[in-house]
């Protein structure tokens, strides 16, 4: 299976020998606080509008540039996987996107798996590092998990 796959600022790296026909993000929920990756409403500063309260001291308030994207929180995932083999798969994460296909990097590091919420299908899911999954993929089936 080729590799490896983006998805809203995370890399999904699977080992070159993976007996694994295929892996869909089917979810990536956001639980940060702030801007939401991917939104670029605030960049324009409120151009044009007004902020509630609208005395003339908030008037000249705007958001910035420089004001930046809210530092990354938790985020549950869920990724669709097809089987070949029952043979483990090792499926690592890191920060990154594939710039080349317009995809937003925006920069946040990922800390660690913090836990498997849930698994569907014939498959048996472990955290076997800080950033790292296996799984035993019987058949297809979905995995479900929190990273910070």
């Amino acid at each position: 299976m080729a590799g490896p796959y983006y998805n809203k600022g995370i890399k999904y790296t699977v080992a070159t020998d993976a007996n694994l026909a295929s892996l869909e993000v089917a979810l990536d929920l956001d639980m940060r606080t702030g801007t939401l990756l991917g939104e670029t409403g605030w960049l324009s500063g409120n151009a044009g509008g007004t902020y509630p309260g609208g005395a003339s001291g908030l008037a000249a308030f705007t958001a910035s540039n420089s004001d930046g994207n809210a530092a990354g929180s938790l985020r549950m995932i869920s990724l669709n996987l097809g089987a070949v083999t029952a043979a483990a798969v090792t499926i690592t994460l890191s920060s990154g996107a594939d710039t080349g296909s317009g995809q937003i990097d925006d920069g946040t590091p990922l800390t660690k798996i913090v836990t498997i919420v849930g698994q569907s299908g014939g498959m048996a899911a472990t955290i076997s590092d800080t950033l790292e999954l296996t799984l035993a993929v019987g058949s297809a089936g979905t995995v479900t998990f929190l990273v910070l």
